[in-house]
């Protein structure tokens, strides 16, 4: 294995900061894990509804996506003909997470991309198991390609998104769609960092990024026993890297980071999708970690993370 590039040193010691914060791990059962984590993540990111330097002047309203179903609907502002639509799935490892959580990123990049995003509430395990997020997904796909006309979207014009668990969701539930012959108005979709393939015994980098990079292998695995305890490898709603024959799929973008347990996920996904002819486009952030384009706190400090968000919105722009 060549040898990689070292982790940002400002990041590294970001990181070591939140981890000192945190203090040493205390034996929790799941319900408590759950609890505390529910409790720490909107805290982490009070107050970061804007990045310096990154416009992010987009109208939110909340909306009802189905029966029990919640999102948030970004529209950006100026003028002119509709606009392509994002149905955005967010990360958390299914267990956490929310549309409120991830609005700081949905709004920079509603406002970079000039597009609508819909960011799905979708429920969370372990209280909603597999499969009620890809149902929701698939619900709130649905919807926006139903509705996107009364909002100034181009119901022609879709595509799925999200990060981490969120991309699971997005991987998922667009080969369920294109399977099923959707496809016409499915243009893209943006996976970032994505969850793709059984964590036991995980991809070659839940061992080389184990423990350290704020995502670690164990907790990984844990997020999975919450969202399918009784998963099956051969289960490509649950695993897409592990689908034999995958349907004609729109172009994608994939993105890496380094320095976490997912970035072979993400890597080999990509070339599984090369190879199947799918339009890939890859980026990969060699001295970063999990989460590192969409969480505030990095977002705002590191130039890289505002280069890859950019990236993201200029491939969209110019995909769908």
């Amino acid at each position: 294995m060549s040898a990689r590039t070292p982790i940002d040193g400002a990041l590294r010691r970001y990181l070591d900061d939140l981890a000192a914060a945190l203090g040493p791990p205390v034996p929790l059962s799941d319900a408590e894990r759950v609890a505390s984590l529910r409790a720490v993540m909107p805290r982490a990111l009070a107050g970061r509804q804007s990045i310096p330097g990154l416009p992010n002047a987009v109208q939110m309203r909340e909306v009802a996506l189905a029966p029990g179903l919640a999102g948030r609907l970004y529209l950006p502002g100026g003028t002119g003909g509709s606009r392509p639509v994002l149905v955005y799935l967010h990360g958390g490892g299914w267990v956490v997470g929310s549309t409120a959580t991830h609005d700081p990123f949905c709004r920079l990049l509603s406002a970079a991309a000039d597009l609508i995003v819909v960011s799905v509430d979708y429920r969370l395990a372990p209280e909603h198991r597999y499969p009620a997020a890809v149902e929701d997904t698939l619900s709130a796909v649905n919807w926006a390609h139903t509705h996107a006309d009364d909002w100034g979207g181009a119901a022609d014009r879709l595509a799925l998104g999200g990060d981490s668990a969120g991309a699971n969701l997005a991987a998922v539930a667009t080969n369920l769609l294109c399977g099923g012959g959707l496809a016409r108005y499915l243009r893209g979709q943006l996976l970032l960092y994505p969850a793709t393939d059984d964590p036991e015994p995980g991809q070659p980098s839940y061992a080389q990024n184990a423990t350290g990079y704020g995502l670690e292998a164990d907790a990984m695995r844990w997020f999975w026993r919450q969202y399918a305890p009784d998963a099956e490898s051969s289960d490509t709603a649950l695993f897409p890297l592990r689908d034999p024959r995958l349907p004609t799929l729109p172009p994608t973008l994939i993105a890496t980071a380094e320095y976490d347990v997912l970035r072979d996920d993400g890597l080999a996904y990509a070339d599984k999708l090369a190879a199947a002819g799918v339009a890939v486009t890859r980026l990969h952030a060699p001295d970063m970690h999990h989460n590192f384009p969409v969480h505030p706190g990095t977002v705002a400090r590191f130039p890289q993370c505002q280069a890859a968000l950019q990236a993201f919105a200029g491939w969209l722009r110019a995909t769908l």
